[in-house]
């Protein structure tokens, strides 16, 4: 009873001495890199910092590990190799009894508070060189002189992945350069099995002081699923289907599956994942796997968010009887005098009949711009002939 009432009182001390924190302190969030199907599970702190850069503080004040489950090391039973705030955590399957495997855990570290409340932001991605000459270099030096003023003086972080979105550990090359200092290098005479390096793009991270750039996100997009060939979302697409809601010249895209995880995350391979759009093609998954279903929302300046829009009355100048339907600006401008702005921001057209827009109408369309306004073309249909259409266009009010 004795005893019993020992461990009660130890076990009681020990939640209570890993729960407490101080108030100028904080926990990172869990990571787990790593998984125990190979020599083991390593959850070191030099990989954690290269996939998670500027997250971790440079000198963690503790480090805790459980399982995915939620069982802490010492229920889990393995034998542990590493468990401190210098290496990180690892469990090797060569150290547990009976032939068993360490069970897959995740780690966090504690931080001073300021690291938690540093305001910092992401310098836009930057994409210099390619590797057809001696490899990639995206070296801090030359990316200041081609984009000066864009990144800080002294960058807190650096992170570079594919131009498809793949990580560096996850693109496989021998990186010669990836740091603050340098930038990013990767040369192809490093590679193995006479390989190049895959093309990378690289962004620092900066106080938020450096940036101050007023910016604001779209709301989310989702105009394909997997069914097909693929989930595409391109920015061309999304355009017609959602006039005037993207900027001219997005600072940014994200992307994630309809269920919140991260493109990281869903374990897809991305065929395009940039400023002009997603794309996740089925034949490039492992067999038998589709692509999940992804949305997109792109960054813009912020002045574009607060302008204060409306749109124009319909407009139907003409039907498709002649040659097809020309709802061209000029002609609109002519018939409808001062009633649309000299520089519209978006242009929508439907059908006249079922308000179908023009994009799901099933017509091929010669072409739809708001400078240029909206022509659908007989002799491009399958059919001989196109649906009548009218158009609107988007303005600040």
């Amino acid at each position: 009873m004795i005893n019993l009432l020992s461990v009660a009182i130890f076990a009681g001390l020990f939640v209570a001495s890993t729960s407490f924190q101080p108030l100028n302190q904080c926990w990172t969030p869990w990571y787990d890199r790593d998984n125990p199907s190979g020599t083991g599970d390593w959850e070191t702190l030099t990989d954690l910092r290269k996939e998670n850069p500027g997250k971790i503080c440079q000198k963690p004040l503790a480090i805790q590990a459980q399982t995915l489950t939620g069982q802490s090391v010492a229920a889990a039973g393995n034998v542990i190799y590493k468990n401190d705030i210098i290496t990180g955590f690892v469990c090797r399957n060569k150290d547990q009894l009976n032939k068993k495997w360490c069970k897959d855990y995740r780690v966090r570290f504690r931080c001073p508070l300021s690291h938690c409340n540093i305001k910092v932001c992401w310098t836009p991605w930057l994409d210099r060189d390619n590797p057809s000459g001696t490899g990639d270099w995206e070296t801090l030096t030359d990316l200041r002189k081609e984009n000066p003023g864009k990144i800080c003086q002294k960058p807190l972080a650096i992170q570079a992945q594919t131009l498809t979105g793949q990580s560096v550990a996850a693109a496989g090359n021998v990186i010669y350069k990836n740091d603050i200092i340098t930038g990013f290098v990767c040369r192809n005479k490093d590679q193995l099995n006479k390989k190049w390096c895959k093309d990378y793009r690289v962004r620092f991270r900066c106080p938020l002081s450096h940036c101050n750039i007023k910016v604001c996100w779209t709301p989310w997009y989702d105009r394909d699923n997997p069914s097909g060939t693929g989930d595409w979302e391109l920015l061309t697409d999304l355009r017609k289907e959602n006039p005037g809601k993207i900027c001219q010249k997005p600072l940014a895209i994200q992307a994630q599956t309809l269920t919140g995880l991260s493109v990281a995350a869903a374990g897809n391979v991305i065929y395009k994942n940039d400023l002009s759009g997603f794309v996740c093609r089925n034949k490039d998954q492992s067999k038998g796997k589709l692509c999940q279903d992804y949305r997109v929302r792109f960054r813009c300046p912020l002045s574009y968010c607060k302008i204060k829009v409306c749109w124009t009355p319909w407009h139907n100048r003409d039907h498709p009887s002649g040659t097809g339907d020309w709802e061209t600006l000029a002609d609109l401008r002519r018939e409808n005098p001062g009633k649309i702005c000299q520089k519209p921001l978006a242009i929508q057209a439907v059908t006249t009949d079922t308000n179908t827009p023009a994009a799901s109408a099933g017509n091929v369309i010669f072409y739809s711009s708001p400078t240029k306004g909206f022509v659908c073309r007989n002799q491009d249909q399958s059919c001989g002939r196109c649906r009548d259409y009218r158009v609107r266009f988007r303005c600040p009010c």
